[in-house]
């Protein structure tokens, strides 16, 4: 008698058939008409088309009018529920340790991995937040959201972390979260039109609403096992003279509360609920707020990742960042780890700015001074490929890019992961795509090129961890 498993049914077998179809369009930007569903990198694919620039674009100061949006899942920007197979490294990386964080100092990542053991031995009150900032990469939770699902798997759930109040980007979202907004709001960002005071929040983007402008953030739906649990909403918000009221509908209680004050100033407003699945509605009645996210929280012991990336960013657009105004958000969120991953953007010149370092390294130390009890990690860009007569190469000036930032953390103390050498170096992007880890635009990785980016980015900190933890007890020892 002939044995047919469960999953080569006729039904399954159709719908692999179709899912790979729809799949082929998003390999190549010749067939963009064919998608189904915007994909991140639509974007970068017709700002190639247009001439490259030769400086950076001058940015307007004012306020884009935001139209509703929700956090929608599509086969183009969401992880799968269950994860990929891991993918050996070595078949990837170029050359042995390129894997490793570098660190000059050896302690850059201290604060970190003293954060990480706590919360491995489940100390009460223990939790690890990371702050992952980057461009559309990180908008779209590539990356992150694979870190954000290891570490928590690994360490606890300690909340999904801070989403913005709505989506300022078409394509931003984020993993293993409900989330979404009705028309009303308007924003400024980092990436303009900018603020005129600088300030932006945690995420890079200021939101005022209008009376009735609402939103709501949720935990995660569907039968996936992420994102399942929360038990305390923050508000993020500036109290200013130009404010007003706002109202929070949760658990079927409503409250009200005033983001008016005499001066400018960063708070939090907690609502707490039973830890489990709940959702929690905001609405403006008076004024004009200013909002920049909400952020789900637990209170266990575990790891909260923030996704912070920005469509369109370059690291030294924070330099635009008002420096108390960052300095007070950081102490709110209070992270453990600062991660900076650019460079995207910056591949679109012809050549290196001369001063590229010199920003770099301003932007790192205005980071350090905001966060003073935190570690910071440099990430360098992905490989990206461009057509060139004969074929596809890396763009020289990646591995420029990549060479300064290097340079930055070592002049600036702080630690960097070479995500360039980690995906395989010179040509690398040519070879993800071939394999369905790289998009069409040759620029960004797939949902799963960006799980192994995820993957190897979490190994290289827990492998970190272990050497600094092997490196205490042996210091206990000779003590």
């Amino acid at each position: 008698m002939t044995t047919t498993h469960a999953l080569g049914g006729k039904t399954t077998i159709a719908v692999g058939v179709m899912l790979a179809f729809l799949a082929v369009p998003y390999l190549s930007p010749r067939l963009a008409r064919f998608r189904v569903a915007r994909a991140p990198w639509d974007q970068a694919v017709a700002a190639e088309a247009a001439p490259a620039p030769t400086s950076a674009p001058v940015l307007t100061q004012g306020e884009t009018t935001l139209k509703a949006s929700t956090n929608e899942a599509t086969i183009t920007n969401a992880l799968p529920e269950t994860p990929a197979p891991p993918i050996d490294a070595a078949e990837l990386a170029k050359k042995a340790g390129s894997l490793a964080v570098e660190d000059e100092t050896g302690h850059a990542l201290d604060a970190f991995y003293a954060s990480f053991a706590k919360t491995r031995a489940k100390t009460p009150g223990a939790i690890t937040r990371v702050l992952h900032y980057g461009d559309s990469v990180i908008t779209s939770d590539y990356v992150s959201g694979t870190m954000r699902r290891k570490m928590q798997a690994e360490l606890g759930d300690a909340g999904h972390g801070f989403i913005l109040v709505a989506n300022p980007w078409e394509w931003y979202f984020h993993n293993d979260v409900a989330h979404g907004a009705e028309a009303g709001w308007g924003s400024s960002r980092i990436t303009g039109p900018t603020a005129k005071d600088g300030m932006y929040g945690l995420g890079g983007v200021t939101f005022t609403g209008s009376p009735g402008a609402s939103a709501f953030f949720a935990t995660a739906e569907g039968r996936g096992a992420y994102g399942k649990k929360v038990s305390r909403f923050d508000v993020y918000y500036l109290e200013t003279p130009n404010g007003g009221d706002v109202e929070v509908k949760l658990a079927g209680n409503v409250e009200r509360f005033s983001t008016k004050g005499e001066e400018k100033v960063s708070k939090i407003k907690s609502f707490d609920v039973a830890d489990g699945e709940a959702k929690l509605s905001l609405r403006v009645i008076s004024g004009n707020p200013r909002l920049f996210g909400v952020a789900l929280e637990r209170e266990e012991a575990g790891v909260v990742y923030d996704a912070l990336g920005a469509n369109g960013a370059r690291a030294d657009l924070w330099l635009g960042m008002n420096d108390a105004h960052w300095a007070d958000q950081m102490a709110l969120r209070k992270p453990a780890l600062v991660v900076l991953q650019y460079g995207t953007n910056e591949s679109e010149y012809p050549a290196l700015p001369g001063d590229y370092e010199k920003n770099l390294a301003r932007v790192v130390e205005k980071l350090k001074a905001a966060a003073p009890t935190a570690s910071i990690l440099i990430a360098s860009p992905l490989d990206r490929a461009e057509n060139v007569a004969g074929g596809v190469r890396t763009k020289p000036i990646i591995k420029k890019l990549v060479a300064a930032q290097q340079n930055v953390a070592k002049t600036t103390g702080v630690a960097f992961w070479n995500t360039f050498e980690a995906m395989g170096g010179d040509g690398a992007m040519a070879k993800w795509m071939k394999k369905g880890l790289g998009g069409g635009d040759l620029t960004h990785p797939t949902p799963a090129g960006a799980e192994v980016i995820g993957d190897l980015l979490f190994r290289s900190l827990q492998s970190g961890f272990e050497a600094w933890s092997s490196r205490q007890t042996s210091e206990k020892k000779s003590d």
